[in-house]
């Protein structure tokens, strides 16, 4: 009997847009399907099995050669439907051509399901695989158990599981309209010199704005809630700004809930920009210090347990922040794997887990108009950092086509500075390109990266924004 083969399905912008309550609208939701089609190429990294790829159309076939050679990997096959809706399951499930192809592929063989998160069109891919004849194990959240993936990637599930479990949160309140909203934010301000309000349904930073008590900060704030379109559902949370310790990052958890607990669990730490807003992500042993990953680790058992009470299973990240006042808050819950989990598969495979550190940036500017050429512009420095050995790969290209050109990458090291270090070498490389002997890899590293363009960063996680709000998308 021929053994399981992995589906791996990046669904990323179909799980960003999955929300009826929350209405995006055209445009909004059009730039979410088009980032979470630029991040799905990250998907290349989740598994390391035999496997087949389903990937949006346009892939860069040179780009996906070389990361596959320079992992020392066979490169799986790939099955990209024809692009109707931006929707990448909904265009599948109509595109009988792809169907087809897929169906070949796996060959008939008992399928492991690798999914960003739970959407209705990947229960019908399922049903469609089974009608097939075939085994589907899917990684995550069965259909009986969607309302809990809904639930917990709420953050109003923060405050019930923050009560029930005695762990630490932001002095919140619930409103349910404009006129409690501006009460409770002239109230919370009152007492407090910061304020953040937050949609539950936001992602990656949208659907957040921090606010200070000065009133051009309170009047700016009533202006920009028009532009987000998770601003237009309530309820909304109203929270004191828990100040943040400086040099840490955000503290995050990456990990399966699964029978009888939890499983895989990593760490990582986020940097955002204006408080709330994405900008990338350190995974792994040396991405937070020793007493803080010993604080958080138990809080994410105890959370995992508590989800898969609800039915939960799957991959579940926990965001948090390490105040700096020494307390641990919980900030957010994502019912699905997360921008962490290109470098999740990464350390797995090279079963480095307790030795590596890798820094993944997923918004990062290159210089110019677009488009830029990967080929000629991009793939130069990653060839010399290959070459001499170093482990950093281009995640995800198709950005570079944008008006204003971005890219992924991630980089490992034996520490975060050091993938960090590598990162800006590589930026500033691409920049920068070498016109003499001594700006290779080996050469001394940069001190700062390249200025990002508008809308997008360099600095050291949700994903799925839209384009021209680039810098709340990546975790």
């Amino acid at each position: 009997m021929p053994g399981p083969i992995d589906l791996v399905v990046p669904n990323n912008g179909e799980f960003n847009v999955r929300n009826p309550r929350v209405d995006l609208g055209p445009r909004a939701a059009g730039g979410y399907l088009e980032f979470g089609a630029y991040l799905a190429d990250q998907a290349v990294f989740w598994s390391t099995a035999d496997r087949v790829l389903l990937l949006p159309a346009g892939y860069d076939p040179l780009w996906f050669a070389d990361v596959h050679e320079a992992l020392g990997s066979a490169p799986p096959p790939v099955v990209s439907p024809q692009p109707r809706t931006g929707r990448l399951l909904s265009d599948l499930m109509h595109d009988a051509a792809a169907l087809a192809t897929l169906r070949q592929a796996l060959g008939g063989r008992p399928v492991r399901l690798l999914s960003w998160g739970a959407t209705p069109e990947l229960f019908l891919l399922v049903e469609t695989i089974r009608s097939w004849g075939q085994r589907v194990d899917v990684d995550g959240v069965t259909r009986e158990n969607e309302w809990a993936s809904r639930y917990l990637d709420s953050k109003l599930s923060c405050l019930d599981l923050a009560r029930d479990l005695r762990i630490p949160t932001a002095r919140s309140v619930i409103v349910a309209d404009r006129d409690e909203l501006r009460g409770a934010l002239a109230a919370t301000l009152r007492r407090h010199p910061r304020a953040i309000v937050k949609s539950p349904y936001g992602v990656g930073g949208q659907g957040s704005a921090v606010v200070d008590s000065d009133d051009d900060s309170v009047a700016g704030f009533w202006d920009r809630m028009h532009d987000d379109p998770y601003f237009r559902t309530y309820p909304l949370i109203v929270q004191e700004f828990v100040a943040h310790a400086p040099g840490l990052g955000c503290p995050a958890l990456d990990f399966r809930v699964v029978d009888g607990g939890v499983a895989d669990l990593v760490l990582s730490a986020v940097t955002t920009t204006r408080g709330h807003l994405f900008q990338s992500v350190n995974v792994g042993v040396g991405s937070l210090p020793t007493e803080v990953a010993d604080r958080i680790v138990p809080l994410g058992h105890r959370l995992g347990a508590a989800a898969g009470e609800l039915g939960f299973r799957g991959w579940l990240c926990v965001d948090l922040i390490a105040g700096a006042d020494g307390e641990i808050y919980l900030s957010e819950i994502n019912a699905r794997r997360s921008g962490a989990m290109h470098s999740i598969g990464l350390l797995t495979a090279w079963r480095a887990e307790r030795d590596l550190t890798l820094s993944s940036h997923d918004l990062s500017s290159v210089r110019g108009p677009g488009p830029v050429s990967y080929r000629d512009r991009v793939r130069p420095a990653f060839l010399r950092a290959w070459a001499a050995g170093l482990r950093v790969y281009p995640t995800a290209v198709r950005g570079l086509a944008f008006p204003e050109p971005m890219m992924a990458l991630v980089a490992a090291g034996s520490s975060a500075a050091e993938a960090e270090a590598v990162v800006r070498d590589v930026l500033a490389q691409i920049d920068s390109p070498p016109t003499r002997a001594g700006t290779g890899p080996g050469a001394p590293t940069p001190t700062s990266c390249p200025t990002p363009a508008a809308g997008s960063s360099d600095e050291p996680r949700d994903a799925g924004g839209p384009p021209g709000q680039m810098a709340a998308t990546a975790r």
